[in-house]
């Protein structure tokens, strides 16, 4: 069987090249004897241990890497040493030096840097320790030289999306009422992602909880009254999820849900420890479970019987899974054996070689063509299942890996007891390290729908984050709070909500009137400001007036004034004359024309007397009117001030108030701001109440139901 697997797998490769284009040579013409000639001619001395590299190592390494010392369980001081490698598995990968962990280390690659504490080796002996080991890393020139792994293409081959058809999985509307809610938060045993759909299941205590990855929101609550969910899986359609658990030295077993209706499918398995590890294949046949009793057993899903058991771990099983094609099985021990298995039929296909300290973690590539395992050795291997050849070896996290998760794009999210969560290619080259928890990491997944990585440490905590930035996009639990418990907490929010819109619905009320008031004043001072501009107005006018008027009554009075003088300089002579006539009348009496000349003198002393009399009363007339409008003047002026002075006080009051209507108007926004914020947090609460209230119901009438059911 296991040869028509690799058969199978070599014809699939074949396949997927001749698609891309690439040819397969199966045999190679032999040079001529001119060209080998030629060939020989042109080669370079060849790079070895003994003329090139030993010297780099003698110089930078030997003082830690000897005989004697063997820091880490390596010795570089003779070629024996040096390619049985050390604690962390094999050193040197001859033909590929990029694969090497030797050469990822002294290119600082990988942690720990070598050597360390000091700067990486000059590029010109980084490149000789390159060619040696491209070459086949030879220990001398007569060495020949035998390259034992090519060099693995990481480009996802043949891999088909698997995509169901229709909306992506998401459960309906489940009870949230937690099973179990302790005081203190526990370290999460087990946590994974829906590979379709914006779902992550988080295991708590006989219970596991479904969020959504997009909003963080709890989505539902599945019980698990078996124990502690150590293991959950989605199937590779997304269809359902898998929990493995119990209690241990007890009792353990795999529940299986639909993820679409949230309903427990069925129940395999009857262990008498806890579960600690299980997986269910991509075409849903099988069920793979694993415990502390060493042993793999695999059920049937249709029947729910076991199908075929196996034997051959030496410690307690720690890690399982299915290729995503259903071919095969990888499972992993405590005592860091890893093994692959004829999936139908449980054979053994592959033993995993490498791993110095327990497996943590194991997870396939999308294509079936990779699977990687994590250890408490500190790596990250990468396997290819072809002849089981370990591609690719890394050193995580410092004291231990605790978690791996491949990503549908190849990335692989882990995290370790450094307590720092990273995301790798499939080089091992580091593409991101998230912000250090407080403790020990336990869980990683990826979620490929939102691309988030969420982790958790052994303390209880699980953050999310945003693959692409880094950046924190929340927190989970797996301890929410009862129902009952968040209603009262809504209720006392609702309450404290209600107290706080009140008070800011007050304030809101009196800045709003202190700016209606103002408002009234500035209106009531530039009416004010109008009165006073009117009046000013008209007493200007009756000012400009009455100075007019007296300016003519002087004018008036200066020419009666003149005009009296005028006509008092002839009547002194005018009345001589009359004297002279009437007396020479008196004398010649009887002298007719003599009297006529006296009494036309007379006539026109009376007529000079008359018109200076007129004009002493046309000029006392003048005079009055002077002094009427002279006392007009003086009135006007100290009204004039006085208007003036009031209404230049109505402008400044107005400009006052305009200068305080703004920082009133923005009081009275920023209050009816805060108090519409109170009044949305107030609507929210209120929701949030109703929420709880409908869900309180809710998980009362599914209790109800289950509980008519059971009957």
């Amino acid at each position: 069987m296991k040869n028509l697997i690799t058969a199978f797998r070599y014809h699939q490769i074949c396949k997927t090249l001749l698609a891309a284009g690439l040819t397969v040579t199966l045999m190679s013409s032999p040079l001529s004897a001119e060209d080998k000639k030629k060939d020989d001619k042109d080669k370079k001395p060849k790079v070895t241990y003994d003329e090139h590299i030993k010297p780099i190592f003698r110089a930078k390494c030997f003082a830690c890497h000897n005989t004697d010392k063997k820091a880490s369980g390596l010795d570089l001081t003779n070629y024996t040493g040096l390619m049985q490698g050390g604690a962390a598995g094999e050193s040197i990968a001859p033909g590929d030096a990029e694969g090497s962990y030797l050469y990822m280390l002294v290119t600082h690659d990988s942690e720990p840097f070598m050597p360390p504490k000091s700067d990486k080796l000059p590029d010109k002996e980084l490149a000789l320790i390159q060619e040696w080991i491209n070459i086949g890393a030879p220990e001398n020139a007569g060495s020949k030289v035998s390259i034992k792994k090519p060099k693995f293409d990481f480009s996802l081959q043949g891999a088909s999306s698997g995509k169901p058809d229709g909306p992506p999985p998401m459960p309906p509307h489940l009870n949230l009422d937690p099973v179990v809610h302790s005081s203190l938060p526990t370290a999460i045993t087990a946590m994974a992602t829906n590979p379709w759909s914006p779902l992550a299941a988080v295991a708590g205590q006989k219970q596991v909880l479904l969020y959504n990855t997009k909003t963080l929101e709890l989505l539902g609550v599945l019980p698990f009254p078996e124990g502690v969910p150590h293991v959950l899986k989605f199937s590779r359609n997304g269809s359902l999820l898998l929990a493995g658990g119990g209690h241990a030295a007890a009792s353990g077993r795999v529940v299986v849900w639909d993820v679409k209706t949230g309903k427990r499918l069925f129940e395999v398995g009857d262990e008498l420890d806890s579960v600690l590890c299980a997986d269910i294949s991509s075409d849903q046949r099988f069920i793979a479970l694993g415990s502390p009793s060493k042993v793999i057993r695999v059920y049937s899903t249709s029947t729910g019987e076991l199908a075929y058991e196996i034997r051959k771990h030496t410690d307690w099983m720690t890690s399982l899974a299915f290729s995503p094609d259903s071919v095969l099985l990888c499972s992993g021990d405590r005592n860091g054996g890893a093994f692959v298995w004829e999936a139908a039929t449980g054979n053994e296909y592959l033993t995993l070689k490498g791993h110095k300290g327990g497996i943590t973690g194991i997870t396939w590539r999308s294509d079936s063509n990779l699977v990687a395992t994590s250890s408490e050795d500190q790596s990250v291997k990468l396997w290819e299942v072809q002849n089981g050849n370990n591609i690719k070896s890394w050193n995580a996290h410092g004291g231990g890996t605790s978690s791996v998760e491949f990503a549908r794009d190849g990335r692989l999210a882990t995290t370790g007891r450094d307590k720092v969560t990273k995301l790798w290619d499939q080089a091992g080259k580091q593409l991101r390290a998230f912000p250090a928890f407080g403790d020990i990491g336990v869980c990683v997944t990826i979620c490929d729908e939102t691309n988030q990585v969420i982790s958790s440490d052994w303390t209880g905590k699980i953050k999310v984050w945003n693959a692409a930035d880094g950046k924190e996009a929340g927190e989970l639990t797996a301890n929410p709070l009862p129902l009952s418990e968040r209603l009262s907490k809504a209720t006392a929010s609702l309450s404290a909500a209600q107290a706080n819109h009140q008070k800011l619905a007050a304030a809101a009320q009196a800045d709003q009137a202190a700016v209606t008031k103002i408002n009234a004043d500035i209106a009531a001072s530039q009416k004010q400001q109008t009165d006073l501009q009117n009046q000013l107005n008209s007493l200007n006018g009756n000012l400009a007036a009455a100075q007019k008027a007296l300016a003519g009554a002087q004018a008036g009075a200066t020419a009666s004034t003149n005009k009296i003088t005028e006509i008092g300089k002839s009547l002194p002579a005018i009345k001589e004359a009359h004297a002279k006539a009437d007396a020479v009348s008196k004398q010649a009496a009887g002298d007719k024309e003599l009297a006529e000349a006296a009494a036309k003198l007379k006539a026109a002393v009376d007529n000079r007397t008359a018109a200076i009399a007129a004009e002493q009363k046309t000029l006392a007339t003048h005079q009055a009117a002077v002094k009427d409008n002279q006392q007009k003047v003086a009135q006007y002026t100290p009204q004039i001030k006085q208007t003036t002075d009031a209404l230049n006080a109505a402008k400044a009051k107005v400009v006052a108030l305009q200068n305080s209507l703004k920082p009133a108007t923005d009081k009275a926004t920023a209050s009816q701001n805060a108090a519409n914020s109170a009044a949305s947090a107030l609507a929210a609460a209120q929701n949030e109440v109703k929420h709880w209230q409908a869900e309180i119901e809710f998980s009362k009438k599914l209790n109800n139901a289950q509980a008519s059911a059971a009957k």
